[in-house]
């Protein structure tokens, strides 16, 4: 063969060799599915890797709850969640300087149940988590203080890409609109029995390994359970969050407003009941869309003044 022709073989090899890795590249890329129909029920998948946490038990659970450390998502050095305490810190002892929060009557929430529920999604790591962490710290202590019965509680899932839950489905063949594809993780940093947020539990908001994605409907059915034995007079969800429900393996297997949809049914249940008081903060993004009764927050400072205005306001459902 001429070199010329030499040439145009090597040529014609290397175009089919990219035509074939192409080709095989998009048979491996999962496609989303189209929306189901308005009426479609919402379920999940399996329940069986679902978890609720206290705080102390993290650090030896993360790493058994799901196969991340096995895909090298854990973060193998420390030095990241370290560096996030010492900035949250920075941000709580700052708040010291808000006078206003020195004003208020004694016992005037003595009747009142807050529940601070927060998003602890991969939107928040960095800097949103270290001031939100620092604000939810000092709102706890300071509605505390007015006498109000107080829980610290994040949600998030266990694991990126669906965890044990998706390859349970991958296992079962892949079955059609399976539902949520995920494992939820919720984690409770202050039970309504402790007096204060142990340090030592706030500190574990920080750890990087928590956030990861969003299921926004079940997990604000996850805090009314938690409130539904409470017996104080006013009852409050008061939920911190950056932004709608998002986990990738659900909305690709059941469509891309899945959790959004189911997120309006439950939301709007809670309201229409009105057994419970629902509000929330926006850390950084305009929630008013998703809660009628809702404030934005830029950083720890507004986060704490704008959590009091709302549980210290006077009409009872916020309506």
């Amino acid at each position: 063969m001429t070199p010329g022709l030499v040439d145009i073989g090597i040529a014609l090899a290397m175009v089919a060799l990219i035509a074939a890795l192409t080709v095989g590249f998009h048979r491996r890329t999962p496609q989303q599915v189209e929306d189901g129909p308005e009426n479609e029920l919402y379920r999940a998948y399996t329940r069986e890797f679902d978890r609720t946490l206290s705080a102390a038990a993290i650090p030896t659970s993360l790493p058994e709850i799901s196969p991340d450390g096995e895909k090298g998502y854990l973060e193998k050095d420390d030095r990241k969640w370290r560096l996030q305490i010492d900035r949250a810190e920075h941000n709580y002892d700052r708040l010291g300087d808000l006078g206003a929060l020195e004003t208020h009557e004694d016992g005037e929430l003595s009747s009142t149940a807050v529940l601070l529920m927060v998003d602890q999604s991969g939107s928040m790591r960095g800097e949103p988590m270290a001031w939100v962490a620092a604000g939810v710290r000092r709102l706890s202590e300071e509605l505390g203080r007015r006498g109000a019965s107080v829980a610290v509680a994040g949600y998030s899932t266990a694991g990126w890409h669906g965890g044990f839950t998706r390859r349970k489905w991958l296992r079962d063949g892949k079955p059609s609109r399976p539902g949520r594809l995920c494992a939820l993780l919720h984690i409770l940093y202050q039970p309504f029995d402790n007096a204060a947020l142990d340090p030592d539990d706030w500190r574990q908001m920080l750890n990087p390994d928590v956030l990861r994605e969003n299921v926004d409907g079940e997990a604000l059915e996850w805090g009314v359970n938690q409130l539904k034995s409470r017996l104080e007079r006013r009852r409050i969800l008061l939920v911190v969050s950056d932004g709608a429900p998002v986990d990738d393996s659900t909305l690709m297997a059941n469509g891309p407003s899945y959790m959004h949809r189911h997120f309006l049914q439950v939301r709007d249940a809670i309201l229409g009941a009105k057994e419970l008081e629902l509000m929330a903060i926006g850390a950084a993004f305009r929630v008013s869309e998703f809660y009628p009764v809702s404030r934005d927050a830029v950083d720890a400072g507004t986060l704490v003044e704008t959590g009091l205005e709302l549980v210290t306001r006077n009409d009872k459902y916020g309506l």
